[in-house]
């Protein structure tokens, strides 16, 4: 980077710079959190020394994925089994794409994931679920062991998976991309800046103890302050925006006065400085599909992800999200349809990691609050528990399922309640941990974040380099 390039850095993290406490929080929650923040941030590990450059992406399936066929057994015999038991939703076999070793396949919309994963790019992390320690049916049954509460509640589960436990009280607890945020914005030149960006509104996932997450437009990026932008028209625009940077400006007595203009005036900096950052962002040429909104958040991240320099961001994370998984009926349609739009959504994204030259550096996975039931429910299906997800980029082991696949046996040793609502091998805290050890975490601080982790043998699922 030249001159000018650092010039022009420093001057945008000096206009971006913000203190803790900045943005939607109030000023009373913001002194009530400090002591807490400052305790859990000091006993984290120090950062400061990453060099390297590296974004986590998490793409939430809101509603339950059905991963039973979006994952399908492409053996003859298991195939065999498989049709029979999910009878009207079965997917034809001549239909599905299969992946190396022709054991298993996706789905007939997954044409472009299929040769990602065939040739190393993606892989799928198998049996995953909600779990406070390990679960057979034998524990299930004779409630011998600690559940998450009201399991097959889609509020419940999407709280848990984004934080690792349910909330006791009106007080979300933390989520575990926020926390990771929290611990490693010291490897950032700036740590008041803001490194995760939501293109998908806000979640718990993105809440950390430090209220430094910024929430994007995909269309536009970040749009200033409507009310009050320079603009020429209407003509009275300009004298209100004089009168209001008088009031900003002018002596207050009142702490809360003073806090509430301080917030304005450090968060309208920060936006315009943002509006300018992404005016700038590389040129993109890989093409996304019309009409898919999953397409739209992953290109502005792909954007924000091409100027990490410019922010001065060694690390980053984002979140985005896609509705409509909740497929009690029209399954066949509806489940196809989506799956073609994360098919072309995720193909489009790795394509634009490759052309930004990122592609070793941007890690991607899927999560969705629960799987299906294996049975079927007419022309759909119900709520269920354990399901697969995918995990995408060129430091994924790649080509292969990661994991213990599920007894797919009704009745059988996985099956929680004789409907084909399999029990899950792994927990969202080994499947976040592994993310996060591949982030640069240490183990110690992976605890912090992950409330289960140290009920299992294993912190690491394998699935990454």
């Amino acid at each position: 980077m030249n001159n000018s390039n650092n010039l022009h850095r420093r001057a945008f993290l000096k206009k971006l710079a913000v203190g803790v406490g900045v943005g939607s929080t109030s000023f009373l929650a913001t002194q009530g959190k400090l002591q807490l923040m400052q305790s859990a941030m000091a006993a984290s590990s120090d950062y400061s020394t990453l060099n390297d450059h590296k974004s986590l992406v998490c793409v939430f399936l809101f509603g339950g994925n059905d991963a039973f066929n979006m994952l399908i057994p492409y053996e003859q015999s298991a195939y065999n089994d498989y049709q029979k038991t999910r009878s009207g939703l079965a997917l034809s076999r001549g239909s599905l794409h299969p992946l190396k070793g022709n054991q298993q396949a996706f789905h007939a919309s997954m044409p472009d994931l299929q040769a990602l994963y065939n040739n190393d790019k993606l892989a799928v992390a198998a049996s995953v679920g909600a779990l406070i320690e390990p679960t057979t049916r034998t524990t299930y049954k004779n409630e011998s062991v600690r559940l998450p509460a009201d399991l097959f509640s889609h509020s419940h589960q999407q709280e848990f998976w984004e934080t690792g436990t349910t909330a006791k009280s009106s007080v979300h607890p933390p989520g575990w991309g926020g926390r990771m945020m929290d611990m490693l914005t010291t490897a950032n030149s700036n740590p008041t800046e803001p490194a995760l960006f939501s293109l998908a509104g806000n979640s718990v996932w993105q809440r950390g103890l430090n209220p430094l997450y910024f929430a994007l437009n995909p269309d536009t990026g970040v749009e200033e302050i409507s009310a009050f932008q320079n603009k020429t028209w209407p003509t009275w625009r300009a004298s209100r925006i004089k009168a209001w940077d008088r009031i900003l400006q002018s002596n207050k007595s009142a702490l809360l006065e003073q806090h509430m203009a301080k917030t304005y005036i450090n968060a309208d900096e920060r936006i315009s400085a943002l509006v300018e950052e992404i005016a700038n962002t590389q040129k993109i040429n890989t093409e996304y599909p019309d009409g898919n909104g999953l397409a739209k958040q992953l290109k502005m991240a792909a954007k924000m992800i091409s100027i990490r320099q410019n922010l001065g961001m060694k690390r980053q994370i984002f979140f985005v999200a896609m509705g409509g998984w909740d497929s009690h009926g029209d399954q066949l349609s509806a489940h196809g349809e989506n799956l073609k739009k994360l098919n072309d959504a995720l193909s489009a994204f790795h394509k634009t990691t490759v052309e930004l030259g990122v592609e070793d550096s941007v890690t991607t996975f899927t999560a969705s609050e629960f799987g299906r039931s294996y049975t079927s429910n007419d022309d759909g299906t119900d709520h269920a528990w354990a399901g697969h997800n995918l995990v995408m980029g060129g430091a994924v082991k790649g080509g292969k399922i990661h994991g213990e696949m599920l007894d797919l046996t009704i009745n059988g040793n996985d099956d929680a309640e004789d409907t084909g609502r399999f029990i899950p091998k792994y927990g969202v805290d080994q499947y976040g941990a592994t993310l996060a050890k591949w982030m640069g975490m240490t183990d110690s601080d992976l605890k912090e974040i992950f409330p289960n982790l140290s009920n299992f043998d294993s912190y690491d699922l394998g699935f990454m380099s």
